[in-house]
């Protein structure tokens, strides 16, 4: 698949998307750019649409136009986009383009710092970024504006730089990112690798960082140590942002609001201790250039693809401090650990986890947080090639429900696909029934009473879920069955009809916005009248239909407008910020509604659901020993002896585990059998040996 093809196989698919769930089109451009944007490129946490114009400009205030936005403050960033939606021929973006979509953009921060929002509808998302721009105009540093396009860059448009914007005697910095349908279509390529940070430190301002090399005599990586300058780190960040974070250390900066009041007040009050206080930062990289300087000695000079995996909210405040408080950071010092990663691929990536998991310890961050690639995923993947949904109304075929467990899952195959082909996929395995970690959270949170966790967001809502999932999949892993993917499926309808049904709502259309919390907190606040009753959704049905009925839709609906009036109650103030609280859902679960008696009729006792989940965990309980005992036998009567002696000569295990992995080489060298519950007992004696931190 050619560039042109694939421009009008993605316009197609938008198009299709915005007629089914009546939506405009660009607004179904945004949500998919958006998320190449977070999980690709790392150039943002999250943004919101939010569209707003103002044609025409007045003394007072200019003209502006947005598509979506966001207030990062960890990042001390305004995010601003514009969406070139075209789908006729292609053409070229120029040079007059990029500067009129531009100067709107930023026309809107300019009218927001100076008022223009004061007096608006705070229904309106648009207004609401207006007023938090102006409320916490003193921690803004970066204005980064997004140019969306069907369209393709003009190869005459040269390095775009823009000006600072200076209001009031504050300065901020104003960058730009122009994303072209050539970089979507590489973006789905399985060739497609995203480009790395190069980072030299000369640029900020210093000569080089002075390192240690610890001769640690390891393959897969280098290690260093090094004192690096405080300005240097807040410099760095100010400028890239999040992409320096790995991805977990980002979600746990968004939840902690990213700056640590101890942290900014040694750096305010007590600099020249900074160093003694603070715990340093741990940090990757994927190469560095060292040089030997006159006076200093062995150097860093530049990173490529510099990672800080444990130190974000030291660096955070760092850039706070300078940004808000106009704190010297020139006494300040770090130190810092550095990994060089030689491993490329799956290898690296693992070694980095690991340095991450232990790294993060302190913070609680669990292993659950910084791994996609927990059995739970990979089971939930197995399920969804081989279980076919049963035909929807109006279809003559089955279907499937496609879960993404790694980007590029879905689309990369039909890049080698021929147009036959590619329409047989797609209608075996429809884009619309297409879901990700972060979505698959969003529809369990929801159903579970939680949409306050939903509310924070994609990445931190995972992690929410991840961590309730982990321990429920160390009590008993036979839960996660084919009746709970199953049932899965059934809330992703759910959540999915509430959330169109409210997009076609006229009461909506009249006052649109915060589209993600209305549905979640209506998806939980039926389940909570449900359960009220005693009772139980009949997903089951759901499944079996693949469709809600419209009884039921028609409740959920009522419920969503009930939950808008509460959003929008006066005094509520930021209403992201609120839908993010508990205080929030006690006050909508606590709403008086009475579902309808049709509802109450299609409900499920705890007897008409008990029997059916019995057999489903039974069934995959009796699959699981199969594979565990498929796990010892693969790895090989070898394999156990040396984990044994290894483990014996460390004392990490007990004389009876001794005995179990002695059974084990016993098992796979065909000498004796085993029972089923034995298998168990020896993966868990390897997770133990594995926890002890020796390579497994």
């Amino acid at each position: 698949m050619d560039l042109l093809e694939y421009r009008k196989s993605f316009l197609n698919d938008i198009k299709v998307t915005a007629t089914e769930e009546e939506r405009y089109p660009y607004a179904v451009f945004i949500d998919e750019v958006s998320e190449l944007m977070i999980n690709e490129w790392s150039l943002l946490s999250s943004i919101e649409q939010c569209p707003y114009s103002e044609p025409k400009g007045t003394r007072a205030f200019k003209s502006m136009l947005i598509h979506a936005g966001s207030l990062d403050v960890p990042m001390n960033t305004i995010n601003l986009l514009y969406a070139d939606f075209d789908e006729n021929e292609e053409e070229t973006i120029t040079n007059s383009d990029i500067k009129s979509h531009t100067s709107k953009m930023i026309n809107f921060v300019e009218n927001a710092l100076k008022d223009y929002f004061a007096d608006g509808e705070q229904s309106n998302p648009a207004v609401q970024l207006g007023l938090d721009i102006k409320r916490q105009r003193a921690d803004i540093y970066k204005i980064h504006l997004f140019i969306i396009s069907t369209n393709k860059i003009n190869k005459s448009v040269k390095s775009i730089g823009l000006d600072d914007m200076e209001v009031d005697g504050q300065t901020y910095k104003v960058e730009l990112d122009v994303i072209d349908i050539e970089k979507i279509f590489n973006a789905q390529l399985a060739t497609s690798v995203r480009e790395d940070v190069v980072i030299n430190v000369c640029d900020f301002g210093i000569s080089g960082i002075p390192c240690i090399r610890a001769n640690i005599n390891a393959g897969s990586h280098e290690a260093y140590l090094a004192v690096v300058p405080g300005e240097f780190l807040s410099e760095i960040y100010k400028k890239y942002g999040p992409r320096l974070l790995e991805k977990n250390v980002r979600s746990f900066l968004q939840l902690r609001g990213g700056v640590n009041k101890g942290i900014r007040q040694t750096i305010i009050n007590e600099r020249e201790n900074f160093f003694s206080y603070n715990n340093g930062i741990s940090t990757t990289a994927k190469s560095i250039k060292l040089e030997e300087i006159a006076g200093i000695g062995q150097c860093i000079t530049s990173f490529t693809d510099f990672q800080i995996i444990n130190g974000g909210q030291t660096t955070a405040s760092l850039a706070s401090a300078s940004i808000k408080n106009k704190a010297p950071l020139d006494k300040i010092f770090v130190q810092m650990k550095l990994s060089v990663i030689l491993e490329e691929g799956e290898v690296g990536d693992e070694f980095i986890r690991k340095i991450s998991e232990f790294a993060n310890s302190q913070n609680k961050v669990t292993a659950a947080d910084l791994v996609s690639n927990h059995p739970f995923y990979q089971r939930i993947e197995g399920f969804s090639r081989k279980i076919y949904a049963p035909a929807a109304k109006g279809v003559p075929y089955q279907t499937r429900w496609f879960f993404e467990r790694s980007r590029g899952q879905y689309e990369q195959p039909k890049m080698k696909m021929t147009k036959a082909e590619c329409a047989t996929y797609d209608r075996t395995n429809p884009k619309k029934q297409k879901f990700d970690k972060k979505d698959l959270a969003k529809y369990m949170n929801s159903a579970d009473m939680r949409p306050y966790d939903v509310a924070w967001g994609g990445e931190i809502n995972s992690v929410r879920f991840q961590r309730d999932m982990a321990k429920q999949w160390e009590s008993d892993k036979s839960e996660f069955n084919e009746s709970y993917f199953r049932d899965l499926v059934a809330k992703a309808i759910v959540f999915n009809g509430i959330r169109k049904a409210i997009l076609k709502n006229e009461q909506y259309q009249e006052s649109p916005g915060y589209l993600i919390q209305t549905t979640t907190y209506a998806f939980s606040k039926l389940m909570h009248e449900i359960q009220k009753l005693a009772l139980f959704m009949d997903y089951k049905f759901i499944w079996d239909k693949q469709d809600m009925p419209d009884f039921l839709l028609n409740d959920a609906v009522e419920i969503a407008l009930s939950v808008r009036e509460v959003l929008f109650t006066p005094g509520i103030g930021n209403v992201e910020s609120y839908c993010k609280k508990k205080e929030c859902w006690e006050k909508i679960s606590s709403i008086s509604y009475n579902l309808s008696d049709s509802t109450k009729a299609f409900l499920l006792s705890k007897d008409e659901i008990r029997g059916e989940k019995k057999v489903a965990q039974k069934e995959q309980k009796f699959v699981d020993g199969i594979s565990v005992e498929l796990e010892v036998f693969k790895l090989g009567a070898d394999y156990w002896q040396n984990l044994c002696k290894t483990a014996q000569d460390q004392n990490v295990i007990s004389s009876g585990e001794i005995q179990l992995l002695q059974l084990a080489v016993q098992y796979c060298s065909g000498s004796r059998n085993l029972p089923q519950s034995h298998f168990k007992r020896i993966i868990e004696v390897r997770e133990k040996i594995r926890e002890a931190q020796i390579p497994v």
